[in-house]
């Protein structure tokens, strides 16, 4: 790999690289043990063997079923290590639907901590163990090895796979880490699942700047975020992890906070980001990042420091980015190799730029999204962007999330309904009326009449998943079995 191309020249496993530089380092913390470069180098040949003694082969796909832990981060690399290749499944989904997932993908073994005898039964299941191989494992280094599949979202229809090499990973972990400060010495929490590009993008910047990756117990995520210097988390994780801190600092002023605190920057996403938010945060010395990303893109593609405007900032190295007639097209080395059908790689696009289906437009030198494409619907006959109408809705100081969706009208054809979370009404509860009038009285003053929603329900609590991306289409399902 060219050093112009990632500012590093590997010419070996990354893990490899920096065992032979700095051996003696720390580079991976459970929060109870931690291993150096050395260490982590000699464990992933260890647990390359023991998947070579249990049959996998290079090239074969291993699906990998569980939340993150120690142990998963040890198998990804094990099985990069050997030439194969992975995906990873949401625990959370159910059995059938894994079933499904796995028939897709024409998986070659699975493995997973808990294994579910309608899922297991039907795939070899491999175990993470380590071995002293009787020969070293010989895969070499290839930066355009396929190594990963990430399912997209799944917003709408079925979730593809897409295939990212070594390349396109450290590309995407170096143009973001031209932005934000993140140095050996530091280290970046494990806080989003590794079956979302979003988790895999620590994993490769991890590895790319060798640096220290902490995977923490996540039924404790305000305790994890104590140990570290870096972490990816969605607005209303941190508000909730400054407030616990000014609580136990007992003063509110920012040199108690500081005092409290190690977490210098985060990368924010998944909803838009309070103003109030950046500014308590950098009271606490820490910097707020957000941006704008996707699957087939290995993560983010654009970023800024969070300021008052919505916008999610300029371009980052080894990408670029266009708008064709409203719509976002992208390409550059952190493109995916390709989607995965039929145990095959089949490119993205015909041509060297993808459609996103994303909208946008630049304003200022910066780029604004203005929704999906495919979520669009029409109202009385005027088109409807069901993102531009969440936008305003997360203004309103009681809402912490939102999502529109349309539902049938037999005047207007379609009309949109809002489906919210709130820190002050119980999830599990109907939204109350005095709520509801608030908000109706809110959105009257902030949007035209045909823009206005209909109705206002709680977002239900199972369909919230790992507070990365929601899926609109199970939305949806959910709220056509309901009687409006």
């Amino acid at each position: 790999m060219a050093a112009g191309l990632t500012g590093i020249n590997f010419s070996t496993w990354p893990w490899q690289h920096w065992a032979a530089g700095r051996a003696d380092e720390i580079a991976l913390s459970d929060g109870v043990s931690q291993w150096s470069w050395a260490e982590v180098a000699r464990q992933v040949d260890n647990y390359a063997a023991g998947l070579a003694a249990q049959g996998v082969k290079p090239d074969q796909l291993v699906a990998i079923i569980a939340p993150n832990s120690i142990q998963t981060v040890w198998l990804l690399l094990a099985v990069m290590r050997i030439g194969a290749r992975s995906v990873g499944l949401n625990p959370k989904s159910s059995a059938p639907e894994l079933v499904e997932q796995l028939r897709r993908l024409a998986c070659d073994f699975l493995w997973t901590p808990s294994p579910n005898a309608e899922v297991a039964d039907r795939y070899p299941v491999i175990e993470l163990r380590g071995e002293e191989a009787a020969s070293p494992v010989t895969v070499a280094w290839q930066p355009e090895r396929p190594l990963t599949l990430t399912l997209t979202s799944g917003s709408t229809g079925q979730p593809k796979a897409v295939v990212h090499a070594a390349r396109t990973h450290l590309a995407s972990a170096q143009g973001l880490l031209a932005q934000m400060d993140y140095q050996p010495g530091d280290c970046w929490l494990l806080s989003l699942p590794l079956f979302h590009i979003s988790g895999m993008a620590i994993l490769w910047r991890w590895l790319y700047r060798g640096a220290q990756l902490v995977v923490a117990d996540a039924s404790d995520l305000n305790q994890a975020l104590l140990q570290v210097t870096h972490a990816s988390l969605v607005p209303t994780q941190l508000q909730r992890f400054l407030a616990e801190c000014l609580d136990d600092s007992r003063d509110e002023s920012s040199d108690a906070v500081k005092a409290v605190v190690k977490l210098k920057e985060v990368l924010l996403g998944g909803a838009m980001i309070p103003v109030g938010l950046t500014s308590q945060a950098e009271q606490a010395g820490i910097r707020c990042w957000c941006g704008y990303g996707m699957t087939e893109m290995a993560s983010t593609v654009t970023a800024k420091l969070a300021n008052a405007s919505a916008g999610v900032g300029q371009v980052l190295p080894q990408r670029e980015l266009v708008i064709r007639d409203g719509e976002i097209w992208v390409r550059g080395e952190t493109l995916a190799l390709g989607y995965y059908r039929n145990r095959q790689i089949e490119p993205l696009s015909a041509e060297s730029w993808f459609a996103t289906k994303d909208l946008g437009v630049w304003l200022d030198g910066e780029l604004f999204i203005q929704g999906r494409a495919d979520n669009m619907f029409i109202s009385g006959g005027e088109n409807v962007q069901p993102e531009s109408i969440e936008q305003v809705l997360l203004a309103h100081p009681a809402v912490r999330q939102a999502v529109v969706l349309p539902v049938a009208d037999s005047e207007y054809g379609q009309r949109p309904v809002a489906l919210i979370m709130t820190e002050v009404e119980h999830a599990t509860k109907p939204l109350s009326e005095s709520l509801k009038q608030d908000l109706q009285a809110f959105m009257a003053e902030q949007v035209t009449a045909f823009r206005r929603p209909v109705d206002y329900l709680m977002l239900p609590e199972h369909l919230i998943g790992n507070g990365i991306k929601i899926s609109r289409r199970q939305l949806a399902d959910w709220l056509a079995s309901q009687s409006l």
